[in-house]
C-alpha cells in the first residue's frame, strides 16, 4: 500500500517527538546486544547464524541444528491462571508443555523479556517498550503500534518468509475470512506483521430476550423494530416477573466506554436494526464513509431517547459500564439487551443460577424496514506478530505458527491436548504464538447439531467434543450440569447464539468493516478523540441533555476536527485494494 514520502516522514516526526516526550531513550538502542547473560544480540541469541543455515532449506517444520533462543513479550489473564495452569501441576507461563513442544520439535527455546497480566497492562508496557526502542525479537502488537515500529525501522518485512515457509494448511486457516487480516499489515508494499487471526463472525451482536417473559405475555419474537419497541414497552410496564412491583426495565443498556462494545448492553445491535453502523466504515456510492455520521444513526438515537424518557432504560445507564449494567440482567430486572454470543456465560448464567425459570435466547437483529437488517462485525484480527529488524531467523515465527495450527486443527494434531482439553480449558494460551481458525466456532456448532440429529454425539472429536461434553452435562439434568447452562445457549439448537449467527451468515447479513488497513496518519493522531466525542454526544442525546439537533453539530465537528482528512486518507487506501 503505497503512502506518500511526505506522509511517512510526517508520521515519523510525530513518532519521534512522542518518543522524546515519553522517554528520552534513543531508538538506536534497538540494536543493543544481549550477551550470554540474557541480553539481546544483534545477530541472534544462543547460537550463530552459521549454525542455523540448515533452516534455509524452506522446510516448514524443519528443526534447528542448534537451539535457537527467541525473546518474546506477553500477557497473561485469569483464564490461564484459573483454568489452565491450575490444572497443570508444576507448569508455569515460562515453563510448560507448549514451550516444550517448540523446543523438542523445532529446536526453538522461548524466553520472555517481560510478562504482565491483562490487556491494558500489556498495551501500556508495549508502548513503553516501543518508545525505548529496545524491543524483543518477536511481539504481538496492535495496528497502530505496528505502523509506529515499521516507520521507525524497528521491524522487518515478512513477505518472503511467510510465502516461503507457511504451509498450505496455515495459509488456508489464515485466509478463511479473505485477505482482510493481512491488509492492515501491508505497509509500503511489505508485510510487517503476521495476523493473530480470530473469527469476525464471533463479534456480531445478537438480540437477547427473556423468552420466559415473552411467552408469558404472549408476544412474538421481534422481526421488526416496531415489534421490538412493543416488546421493550411491555417488559417495562406489564410486570413480566410477576412480583407485583414496578421494578423491570425493557432494555439493558451500558453507557460509555462500552456503548459500542460487544459486551452486555452495547448498542451496536440496536443501531444495526436501523441500518446504522456507528463504529465501522461502510461503503456508500463506491466510497467509504464513517457510519457514525450517517442519518440512520440519528433515527436510532431518537428512538433511544424516547425509550429513556419513557422510563424503559435504567436512568443511571450513562454512568454504568458493561459489567455494572449487566447486574440488572443478573438480578432479573431486564428482559432485552444486545451483545455478543458469550453473554450467556456471564450475566445470564448468574440470572439462571438465581432463577432456573429464566430463559435467555439469542436471536438475529430485527429490521426497521421491509428488508432484513445487516449486523456489523469487527475484524477478528486485532493483533499482529512483528519481528525485530535485525533478528536473523524471522522464518522461526512462521514455523511456530505452522506448528501451532497443525497441533490444534491439523490431521496429525491433537486438539484435545493442545487446544481444548476438558480438564484444563484455555491451554492454547500458554503458547506465545496464538492463531485461531476463524470459522471454528461456527463449525463446532454445525458438527454438534448434525451429531445430535444423527445420534452420533459419541463420535465427535476435537473442540466439538469438548463443547458437547458441557452440553451433555446440562442435558443430564444434574446439579453440576446447571453450571454449564450458558454453553447450551451458545451452541445448542435454535434459538441459540450460533444458530442465529449461522442464519445471518447464510443469508449474507453480516457486514464487515470496510476499512481494514493500517491506521492512517490522521487516524493515529485524532481518531480516539473523535470517537470520544461521538460517545459523549450520543450519550447526551439519549438521556436528553442534548437535543437531537446536536447530532448535526457532531457531524460537522467530526469533519472539521480531522474526520474529513481521515475519510480522504481511507479512500486513498480503498482505491488501492479495489484495483
Amino acid at each position: 500500500m503505497g503512502r506518500s514520502s511526505k506522509a511517512k516522514m510526517n508520521r515519523k516526526r510525530v513518532l519521534a517527538l512522542s518518543i522524546v516526550a515519553f522517554l528520552t531513550t534513543s531508538l538506536t538502542s534497538a540494536c543493543a546486544g544481549k550477551s550470554e547473560d540474557g541480553s539481546k544480540s544483534s545477530s541472534q541469541t544462543g547460537t550463530s547464524a552459521e549454525s542455523n543455515n540448515s533452516t534455509k532449506d524452506k522446510e516448514p517444520f524443519g528443526k534447528y541444528n542448534d537451539e535457537l533462543d527467541i525473546h518474546f513479550a506477553r500477557a497473561t489473564d485469569d483464564t490461564i491462571d484459573t483454568y489452565a495452569l491450575a490444572n497443570l501441576p508444576g507448569e508455569t507461563i515460562e515453563n510448560n508443555f507448549w514451550l516444550d513442544t517448540y523446543r523438542d520439535e523445532l529446536g526453538i527455546n522461548v524466553l520472555y523479556d517481560w510478562v504482565v497480566k491483562g490487556d491494558d497492562e500489556y498495551l501500556q508496557k508495549m508502548n513503553v517498550t516501543i518508545a525505548s526502542g529496545d524491543i524483543p525479537d518477536v511481539m504481538a502488537v496492535n495496528a497502530t503500534q505496528m505502523v509506529q515500529l515499521a516507520d521507525a525501522g524497528l521491524i522487518q518485512d515478512l513477505s518472503g518468509v511467510y510465502d516461503t515457509y507457511a504451509t498450505d494448511f496455515t495459509k488456508e486457516v489464515m485466509n478463511q475470512e479473505g485477505d482482510s487480516p493481512f491488509l492492515a499489515a501491508q505497509i509500503d508494499g511489505g508485510l510487517y506483521g503476521i495476523p493473530v487471526t480470530a473469527g469476525s463472525v464471533d463479534s456480531v451482536d445478537l438480540m437477547w430476550i427473556r423468552d420466559d417473559w415473552r411467552e408469558k405475555l404472549e408476544l412474538d419474537v421481534p422481526k421488526t423494530t416496531d415489534q421490538l419497541l412493543e416488546l421493550i414497552n411491555k417488559f417495562a410496564e406489564e410486570d413480566p416477573d410477576g412480583n407485583g412491583k414496578d421494578d423491570t426495565y425493557g432494555i439493558g443498556v451500558a453507557g460509555s466506554p462500552n456503548v459500542f462494545g460487544g459486551g452486555y448492553g452495547g448498542l451496536r445491535g440496536f443501531f444495526n436494526a436501523y441500518g446504522a453502523y456507528p463504529s465501522i466504515w461502510i461503503e456508500k456510492e463506491g466510497k467509504l464513509a464513517y457510519g457514525a455520521i450517517q442519518n440512520e444513526c440519528k433515527t436510532a438515537l431518537k428512538e433511544l431517547n424516547n425509550l429513556y424518557e419513557d422510563g424503559k432504560i435504567d436512568p443511571e445507564f450513562g454512568v454504568m459500564d458493561s459489567g455494572k449494567a449487566g447486574e440488572s440482567a443478573a438480578a432479573g430486572n431486564c428482559g432485552v439487551t444486545f451483545g455478543q454470543q458469550w453473554l450467556s456465560l456471564v450475566q445470564f448464567q448468574t440470572n439462571y443460577n438465581n432463577d432456573p425459570e429464566a430463559v435467555w435466547s439469542a436471536y438475529p437483529i430485527p429490521s426497521a424496514t421491509d428488508q432484513p437488517s445487516s449486523v456489523q462485525a469487527d475484524l477478528g484480527t486485532n493483533r499482529w506478530l512483528v519481528v525485530r529488524k535485525d533478528f536473523e531467523n524471522p522464518e522461526a515465527v512462521i514455523k511456530m505458527t505452522n506448528l501451532f495450527i497443525e497441533k490444534c486443527w491439523g490431521e496429525t494434531g491433537d486438539n484435545a491436548k493442545y487446544y481444548a482439553p476438558p480438564d484444563a480449558e484455555g491451554v492454547w494460551k500458554l503458547s506465545p504464538v496464538q492463531v485461531s481458525m476463524p470459522y471454528k466456532n461456527i463449525q463446532a456448532y454445525l458438527d454438534i447439531q448434525k451429531a445430535m440429529e444423527n445420534k452420533t454425539t459419541d463420535q465427535l472429536t476435537g473442540e466439538a467434543k469438548s463443547i458437547w461434553d458441557k452440553l451433555d452435562r446440562y442435558y443430564s439434568g444434574s446439579e453440576d450440569g446447571k453450571s454449564v447452562w450458558g454453553w447450551e445457549r451458545i451452541y445448542g439448537p435454535a434459538p441459540s447464539s450460533y444458530a442465529s449467527i449461522h442464519e445471518m451468515q447464510e443469508n449474507d447479513r453480516i457486514l464487515l468493516n470496510k476499512f481494514v488497513g493500517a491506521p492512517t496518519e490522521t487516524m493515529t493522531e485524532k481518531m480516539s478523540t473523535l470517537e470520544k466525542m461521538r460517545d459523549e454526544t450520543f450519550n447526551k442525546i439519549i438521556i436528553g441533555e442534548s437535543d437531537i439537533s446536536e447530532f448535526d453539530k457532531f457531524v460537522s465537528d467530526f469533519k472539521k476536527l480531522g474526520g474529513e482528512t481521515i475519510t480522504k486518507e481511507i479512500n486513498d487506501w480503498y482505491k488501492t485494494v479495489k484495483e
